[in-house]
């Protein structure tokens, strides 16, 4: 596979040693073409044989038999040859020198660069995509790494620019007259930051929970606590510590699933902000305080700072959800579906 990097030309090197039939060396220059394939016999219309790529050296100095091309271009324009992805799958080159083919097919074999990135390293691509002028219709992105069967996965990072994504994810090999259209896409995340996805997302817990501001050090806090809406500042919030709070918003998330307001967080993620559940089970501090719990209880909001208890009346706006494990007395965690009414 040949990885493509803003530092490296967009070339890919071959050496050889030419000798004649008797064996010496040849000196001089040669005219040589160089054919890739992705099979080591074979030619076009066999099963799984392809010729991908094919380039033609003129003059080439041969020094003792020996001889050293760069195939590609020296410039990194993005409408010349060799595409990166012609290298991503098994490819035997075959050349031709003054009009002879040589036999076998030569396998090619990774390059030190293909095989890893230093710690760092920023991959990208120059092809502008639809609206640029480098004469490309397709946003090829900064990273395409092709799936070499039908069954494999198909995955490109963009830069976003000309309504390209930054992000796309294909069930099949990239293909069309490009050979980086994704026709099978199951995943997307465009330059607008908006992620689709055909399949439903699994995450580690079963709520969804979204980042509010809360009175002092995120410290003071501690997952399951129940939380209420602060009287005194918009989108922020404390421990509850009222039975029957009707400012009751959800629980200090353990684990949720879904995560909002990122917008709101600091570059490096550090914040004071909870994670608060909203929808879905979470775990919850509850007091047996207003008598034993029982599952399919509703609970609400008690005197004890952070816990709920059952709910023996109804006080609208003061619901949290219904109890999912039971507790006989004192206080403890169990799991409760959030129902906020």
């Amino acid at each position: 596979m040949l990885v493509l990097s803003a530092c490296l030309p967009r070339l890919t090197g071959i050496q050889g040693r030419l000798l004649d039939a008797e064996g010496n060396a040849i000196n001089g220059t040669a005219d040589m073409v160089f054919d890739y394939w992705t099979c080591a016999s074979g030619g076009e219309g066999d099963s799984g044989c392809d010729k991908v790529y094919s380039e033609t050296k003129n003059d080439v100095l041969v020094d003792e038999g020996l001889f050293d091309v760069s195939i590609g271009t020296s410039s990194l324009n993005a409408d010349e040859e060799p595409d990166p992805s012609i290298f991503a799958r098994r490819l035997w080159v075959e050349i031709t020198v003054n009009g002879e083919t040589l036999t076998p097919r030569q396998k090619l074999l990774g390059s030190p660069y293909a095989h890893s990135l230093v710690g760092g390293a920023v991959v990208f691509s120059l092809h502008q995509g639809p609206g640029g002028t480098d004469g490309t219709d397709e946003n090829y992105g900064s990273l395409s790494v092709v799936s070499g069967g039908a069954k494999g996965t198909s995955l490109v990072l963009g830069n976003g620019q000309n309504g390209g994504d930054f992000l796309r994810a294909c069930a099949s090999p990239l293909g069309g007259s490009t050979n980086r259209e994704c026709t099978d896409l199951r995943f997307r995340i465009s330059n607008t930051g908006n992620v689709s996805a055909d399949g439903a997302f699994t995450g580690g817990g079963a709520d969804f929970a979204e980042y509010i501001n809360a009175t002092g050090s995120r410290r003071q806090y501690e997952p399951g606590d129940v939380l209420v809406i602060r009287p005194d500042q918009d989108r922020a919030v404390e421990l509850s510590s009222a039975a029957y709070s009707t400012a009751v918003i959800g629980v200090f998330s353990t684990d949720p699933a879904l995560l909002g307001g990122g917008k709101f967080l600091p570059d490096n993620g550090v914040t004071d902000m909870l994670p608060v559940g909203i929808i879905g089970i979470v775990p919850v501090k509850v007091s047996a305080e207003n008598g034993p719990i029982h599952r399919g209880d509703m609970l609400t909001t008690s005197s004890i700072p952070g816990h709920a208890m059952l709910a023996s009346e109804f006080v609208p706006g003061s619901i949290l959800g219904k109890a999912m494990g039971e507790l006989d007395e004192g206080t403890g965690v169990i799991e409760v579906v959030l129902l906020l009414q």
